[in-house]
């Protein structure tokens, strides 16, 4: 075979090859999916080319996600959040001193406040004033008293207190009593059957007891 056609052989061969290989896929452009305790400055200082300076690197991500940052709070990330990456050639393009320069600035802004829910305000539930029955105010003044001192820790002395007015006939007190013979407290040790006889002594009263006044045993 003469060394032309040999030529020929290997030109045609070599087209084939080249016709045979597949199309060169598109580059993929990287990405970063925002996770728990991710910070920009840790992706960017991850993500960070060689060459380049970590504020170049935190501004060209910025300016490639600008709907990452809510109200424009580079300190805020959502989870889940995709981040697209910039290309090194990108990231190099801006000036070391602008990126410097536009960070500081980014930093030192006060960021948009983030919309908030309207609550709604609840309604105000009006205070029915204390009626003190005639004859019992010397009672009823022994049972502020009570709550006074409870309010201020002091168990013993409010349960003096709470006993004195309760003796005395004054409803709301002896509810208070069964409220704390219920539980017990610091003064007192949890009494079931005192608690029943206070709360039954208030019902008399006329003051309204959502307990059952049913003494159970405990078990």
């Amino acid at each position: 075979m003469s060394a032309a056609r040999i030529v020929g052989v290997v030109l045609l061969a070599c087209a084939g090859l080249a016709a045979a290989a597949p199309p060169a896929q598109a580059q993929v452009r990287p990405t970063h999916e925002v996770r728990k305790g991710d910070t920009l400055f840790g992706v960017a200082r991850k993500a960070k080319h060689d060459g380049v300076t970590r504020n170049q690197m935190i501004l060209a991500i910025v300016r490639a996600n600008p709907g990452a940052f809510p109200g424009g709070n580079v300190n805020i990330l959502a989870i889940g959040t995709i981040l697209n990456i910039p290309p090194r050639d990108v990231v190099a393009a801006i000036e070391s001193a602008e990126a410097d320069r536009q960070v500081a600035e980014l930093l030192a802004s006060k960021p948009a406040p983030a919309a908030t829910v309207a609550a709604v305000k609840p309604a105000l539930v009006p205070r029915v004033p204390e009626v003190v029955p005639p004859g019992l105010e010397a009672a009823a003044k022994r049972y502020r008293d009570g709550l006074s001192l409870e309010r201020r820790g002091d168990d013993h002395g409010a349960l003096t207190a709470f006993l004195e007015a309760g003796e005395g006939g004054y409803g709301l007190t002896q509810k208070k009593l069964g409220q704390i013979y219920d539980k017990g407290n610091a003064a007192v040790p949890r009494d079931y059957q005192a608690s029943l006889k206070w709360y039954q002594k208030a019902r008399e009263q006329g003051v309204p007891i959502d307990k059952p006044l049913q003494y159970t045993a405990p078990r």
